[in-house]
């Protein structure tokens, strides 16, 4: 729900600012030959292994830009998140990352390219990859630190507002492509009503300590042998 205590008005404020300044850092960078694409993990995986329809699209998506930036001139990154998940009781034999990690690479991306549990690790460490923000986190975090030009996002189309709004709030805004699937675990009203409201007025970016969110979606989707 949302924190009462903060007026709407200083609320907008406080996010034209974030806004400002994501967009500031975007023109900065802008001209540099390097790309990054974080591919947007989708949990369960089939079998605890491969990618589901919605990841699956995601990743398609992301080999077509590949190629595209690549034919430009650039040289071009890509990161999957995700650290190995539990839902509804069961659990994934392998990490969202290395499933979309070894998708990628069948589908002709170089290894040396793909980055996956290496960049979970260096910027969540044993907390893990257990939600949106995190993977927002992890991404803008190896954007600024890798002197990269251009950021891509590809995601469901229902998670894109939320995505976007954690991405300003960690300084960066990425060119956000959707890869929409008859299916999808995001649900359009309940972003709306509950997970919007969240992120504009109570917890930005859900990688506090203490983050109520945050822990409660890492103990429902982290197993317990992690």
């Amino acid at each position: 729900m949302a924190d009462p205590s903060v007026p709407t008005t200083d609320a907008r404020a406080a996010w034209d600012k974030k806004l400002e300044q994501a967009r500031a850092l975007m023109a900065a960078r802008r001209g540099r030959p390097r790309a990054l694409i974080e591919v947007a993990a989708q949990h369960p995986l089939v079998a605890g292994v491969r990618p589901n329809e919605e990841f699956e699209a995601r990743l398609n998506r992301a080999c077509e830009l590949y190629t595209e930036l690549v034919d430009d001139g650039n040289a071009v990154e890509l990161y999957v998140p995700g650290s190995r998940h539990m839902f509804q009781g069961t659990v994934d034999k392998i990490s969202l990352s290395q499933a979309g990690s070894e998708y990628l690479i069948n589908g002709g991306i170089p290894s040396a390219q793909i980055h996956g549990d290496d960049l979970n690790r260096r910027y969540k460490g044993d907390d893990g990859v257990y939600n949106s923000a995190d993977e927002c986190f992890v991404t803008a975090s190896y954007f600024k630190d890798g002197g990269f030009g251009t950021l891509i996002s590809v995601l469901a189309p229902g998670q894109l507002h939320r995505k976007m709004l954690h991405y300003i709030h960690f300084g960066v805004l990425p060119l956000a492509h959707t890869a929409p699937t008859p299916a999808s675990f995001h649900n359009y009203i309940h972003e709306a009503f509950v997970e919007l409201p969240h992120v504009l007025l109570s917890d930005p970016d859900l990688q506090a300590p203490d983050s109520a969110k945050a822990n409660r979606l890492r103990a429902e989707r982290r197993p317990q042998d992690s």
